[in-house]
């Protein structure tokens, strides 16, 4: 764990919403299903948004209107959201009567069960801050877990006066905006209605329903400034809340993106329980299909094993694989071709663009993978084929170095220089890495926690890869606007080396055409080095390395 710096949690507000507000502001599709709704079943769904009026809210926030869907009600992770009606200090709120098609909308709890250690402390501050971090296409619903009518009563007052004074502070189109917006419950959360009363009674963590209509839960609210020694944890802190609908948005903003190519789709592995390794072999696109195809992506969903996350979802951050099977060969499969870094906890979805890697799929046909982890979860991995119009298709992969090594004195001694042939006909290289480090030694917390260079030289021109991220205490959270999985239960705010808990690890391709000439051999050497020069440090540390030159014409 990374030593807690002091940095203020409003500076962190103003960073993170700024990177936020482009999620909101994206034009997003969805789905349409009669049953659960799972976004990795957008392949076979219709497109658009299925010839539904505008919603002038949306409108206003550039935002696509999705069609409410009729659902029978179920408190199961991912179904659909049924209607409901609930009872709030300002009557009854009905949701089918102000769906809007574009908004997300969270309950949260005073004593949600995943921070009942910390009493009831979290309605009590961090009001505005909320305000400050949530999308503004979000609605927010308070709703107390005492069973006592008076207790319950005082302390919505209380929250509303707390509310009240951060709107206070807001211009008077903003205000009244989240007046709008903000719903105060008064019923106990064990006795809302149908679904959502079972929702509050179990798991209990509080739950959100996305813009794809489905039931979510809500996570840890632990705040990364606020470890306290007596808990040996992080308190809690209510803006964190706010991470979920970004994250929501972030999905959002995807399926739309993943939709528009309108690709081909070659499902790898579909709700495979996967305790360690799991393989599969299918048949690709012919190679003349794969010949007009100049993007692939690597599309992983890893759900908990049982309807629930904590408890269900492994504690740890881990890394898993999908490793490429030789061609002809299905049982040996030892080209690494996607990494990912599992949750604390929770299920995630996580999409990795390989286009570089596309030519290793060039003959089609059947092709073996292997998907290589350490815990159990249900894994479905899509490989999606499409054409972008693109000058330039990659033709051909090289592989550089591969594998993971201890971190030490000799590091650098196991990497051998490699000659690479250059077609003729080659317009662009690239260099395309993917590079993890890992490990807790001194000096320097390494390899997880501290900056690793890694120079790869061709032609006389050094290429450096490094991490400054690793340094700043929010770097993994202010990505979760780019997909990490937000409000784990466990360290995953931290910038860490190459990865973010909860997150894919991306391929990264840095354009070395300048330093390779087309027709000869180019000759590729490799140093990792740690503040400039060889690591020599305690206890264990490793850099997981894979790289490979790509052609394109």
């Amino acid at each position: 764990m990374n030593p807690t710096r002091s940095i203020s949690l409003r500076i962190l507000l103003l960073v993170t919403l700024a990177l936020a507000t482009a999620a909101c502001d994206d034009d997003v599709n969805r789905p349409a299903t009669d049953g659960g709704v799972d976004a990795t079943d957008a392949d076979d769904a219709d497109g658009g948004d299925g010839g539904v009026e505008p919603n002038p809210v949306c409108e206003d926030l550039g935002l696509p209107t999705a069609a409410f869907l009729d659902a029978a009600p179920s408190s199961a992770l991912k179904a659909v959201a049924a209607d409901f009606t609930v009872a709030t200090t300002a009557g009854d709120w009905t949701f089918s009567t102000h769906f809007t098609g574009c908004d997300n909308y969270l309950f949260i709890q005073d004593q949600p069960r995943q921070e009942q250690d910390w009493g009831a402390v979290l309605w009590t501050r961090d009001v505005a801050d909320l305000l400050y971090l949530l999308p503004k296409n979000t609605h927010v619903f308070f709703v107390s877990v005492l069973a006592d009518e008076a207790a319950r009563a005082a302390g919505l007052e209380a929250l509303e006066g707390r509310v009240a004074t951060a709107l206070a502070a807001l211009d008077g189109d903003a205000a009244a905006w989240w007046q709008a917006r903000l719903h105060f419950l008064t019923d106990a959360a064990g006795a809302l209605p149908s679904y959502l009363g079972e929702l509050m009674r179990n798991p209990g963590w509080g739950f959100g329903i996305d813009r794809f209509q489905r039931v979510r839960y809500i996570g840890s609210y632990a705040d990364p400034g606020r470890y306290d020694a007596e808990q040996q944890w992080f308190g809690p802190n209510l803006a964190m809340a706010a991470n979920e609908a970004i994250h929501y948005n972030f999905e959002a903003t995807r399926e739309a993106a993943l939709r528009a190519r309108r690709p081909t789709v070659v499902t790898v592995f579909d709700q495979v329980v996967a305790s360690s390794d799991a393989t599969a072999l299918v048949e690709l696109p012919s190679a003349a299909e794969l010949a007009a195809f100049d993007t692939l992506e690597l599309d992983l969903t890893m759900d908990c094993d049982g309807d629930g996350e904590v408890g269900f979802c492994p504690a740890w951050d881990s890394i898993v694989t999908l490793q490429l099977c030789d061609e002809g060969d299905p049982d040996t499969c030892a080209t690494e071709f996607g990494r990912w870094i599992t949750t604390y906890h929770r299920e995630g979805r996580w999409v990795i663009d390989a286009s570089a890697l596309l030519p290793l799929f060039a003959a089609g046909g059947p092709r073996g993978f292997r998907f290589a982890g350490y815990e159990t979860y249900v894994v479905t991995l899509k490989l999606r084929f499409s054409d972008s119009g693109g000058a330039l298709r990659p033709v051909a992969v090289f592989p550089l170095w591969a594998g993971n090594r201890f971190f030490d004195e000799a590091y650098n001694d196991t990497f051998a220089p490699v000659d690479v042939p250059i077609p003729a006909s080659a317009v662009r290289v690239e260099l395309v890495t993917a590079i993890t480090g890992h490990g807790m030694s001194m000096p320097g917390n390494c390899a997880e926690f501290c900056n690793t260079t890694h120079t790869f030289t061709v032609g006389g021109a050094d290429f450096v890869v490094d991490f400054p991220n690793v340094y700043d205490q929010f770097g993994c959270l202010k990505q979760v606007k780019d997909g990490t999985v937000p409000n784990q239960y466990g360290t995953w705010w931290y910038g860490r080396s190459g990865w973010c808990p909860g997150k894919e690890v991306p391929f990264r391709s840095t354009d070395i055409t300048a330093a390779v000439t087309p027709g000869q051999v180019a000759t590729f050497s490799y140093t990792g080095l740690y503040q400039g020069a060889p690591y020599s440090g305690d206890n264990w540390r490793y850099i997981d390395m894979t790289s490979w030159v790509t052609i394109y014409e």
